[in-house]
């Protein structure tokens, strides 16, 4: 009686199960089938262990079905056994239901973890889902954001840089690498964070060793974040289904093709886009150096400014030397930097030769101005920084403008291209002449400059010519 009412039950959460399974199981290939239109290889790869996974949980849920029968027969044949008054065979039939019981459990929590890798799998499907990863990116963001501005705060000679001021900016840097890394879903995000984060508790815990500042409560407190980190891209489900995007999701050769179609030195668009950029990094070149000479100002990097410089008023005034430096990088670092990512065939060793080549570059561009406009070093003068040359060029403003040169043409130039593509060749056409007439009305401003005398002397000379 007892095991057909069992039977019965286990019949009816058979029927059950066998509903639940077929619905994750379509659910599971609906979500196979998006992957493989919209997320690639790696995605697909994922869902394929889903129904993996859900296949093994119904294979074990079936399993654990027969061990909770056997655990329910045990039982009965030990009840019927401690009736009887056979007080061993009771006992023995107790201990029997006893491992029935550890083993039916043991099945079910088995098929549970399996079923749950299988509905996480469903779960975060959406690649573009990225739950309390957003969070962190916005709480990344925003130190990032304002560590950047407090350091303007810092006046020169006012404070000094301490171990952990270092270390923070360090980090801050390594911040938004990892902001970058989860906005892109990049499957580096995890080591990266992790291997940030055990740096971040090794240096800081053995550096306050050494200084005999070492408290474990303390130490706890300032390490909270990184362990949170830490445990949270090691365990979390969300970080291992969500963040599976390779460095190489779009092929090398993609993106050159794609790349070095936006050198077309034998079409109006290119020349057209070439004279649109000289007159708006004229102006942005300008805002560049003020933010470099901000950063001497507060100390944060040496060098020498002029407090009086126009560089400070004037602030649409163009420095025609930036808008021809970016033209230079987009008609000879550009094609550089494509050639030696299709000879070498990697990223990053091009990236780095590319950044080596560019501040090269840079430096022998500023060298000869310097020696053609900059004789009696009248207009700028390096001869107390750090390896310098003549006073004209020194390694600080060699390593600055090959990162602004490396960004430009690895960045900033592409993705104007790519802007320009989108938009008609009209309205490229009706930027351009909203360029063109700004230039000349900020040249006729900062550089024409003809006083009445002169226009005067000017009219008389030519009436006396005519006459």
């Amino acid at each position: 009686m007892t095991r057909g009412k069992h039977g019965k039950h286990a019949g009816a959460v058979e029927d059950v199960l066998v509903d639940e399974v077929d619905r994750t199981l379509l659910d599971i290939e609906r979500a196979f089938e998006a992957a493989e239109d919209a997320a690639g290889a790696d995605r697909v790869a994922i869902t394929q262990a889903a129904q993996l996974d859900a296949a093994e949980a119904v294979a074990m849920a079936g399993l654990a079905m027969e061990a909770d029968e056997r655990a329910a027969e045990a039982q009965r044949i030990a009840v019927l056994a401690e009736r009887s008054g056979n007080r061993e065979s009771a006992k023995k039939a107790h201990k029997d239901a006893r491992a029935a019981r550890k083993t039916a459990k043991k099945e079910h929590n088995a098929a549970t973890r399996t079923a749950r890798r299988a509905y996480n799998a469903i779960r975060y499907s959406n690649p573009e889902s990225l739950g309390f990863l957003r969070v962190i990116m916005v709480v990344l963001g925003i130190n990032v954001l304002f560590t950047v501005f407090a350091l303007t705060t810092y006046i020169k000679g006012s404070y000094t840089l301490e171990f952990a001021d270092i270390l923070n900016m360090v980090n801050v840097m390594a911040n938004a690498v990892t902001f970058w890394l989860i906005w892109k879903h990049k499957k580096a995000a995890r080591p990266w964070v992790v291997g940030v984060s055990l740096f971040n508790i090794i240096v800081g815990t053995a550096f306050n060793i050494f200084t005999g500042n070492f408290n474990i409560v303390t130490q706890l407190f300032l390490c909270s974040g990184d362990l949170f980190m830490l445990v949270y891209f090691l365990t979390s489900t969300r970080v291992k289904a969500t963040l599976v995007e390779p460095f190489n999701k779009r092929t090398l050769n993609d993106d050159l093709d794609e790349e070095e179609s936006f050198f077309r030195p034998k079409s109006w668009a290119f020349w057209r886009n070439l004279i649109i950029y000289f007159v708006v990094f004229s102006i942005v070149g300008h805002w560049m150096e003020a933010g470099v000479c901000l950063l001497i100002k507060y100390g944060i990097v040496p060098g020498t400014y002029d407090p009086t410089s126009q560089i400070w008023s004037d602030w649409l005034y163009p420095f025609p030397v930036y808008g021809i430096g970016f033209c230079a990088c987009a008609l000879l670092l550009y094609p550089l930097k494509n050639w030696l990512q299709r000879k070498i065939g990697r990223q990053f060793p091009a990236l780095v030769l590319s950044y080596i080549a560019n501040a090269l570059v840079c430096t022998v561009i500023e060298l000869v101005m310097g020696l053609i406009t900059n004789a009696d070093l009248q207009l700028w003068d390096y001869s107390d920084m750090f390896c310098n040359f003549m006073g004209q060029v020194c390694l600080q403003n060699a390593l600055f403008f090959g990162f602004a040169a490396t960004v430009m043409t690895w960045l900033v130039y592409p993705a104007l291209e790519r802007m320009f593509r989108r938009i008609p060749n009209e309205a490229g056409t009706g930027i351009l002449i909203i360029a063109v007439v700004g230039c000349a009305i900020l040249y006729a401003l900062y550089y024409i400059n003809v006083s009445g005398s002169d226009i005067q002397t000017v009219v008389q000379g030519l009436t006396n010519t005519a006459s």
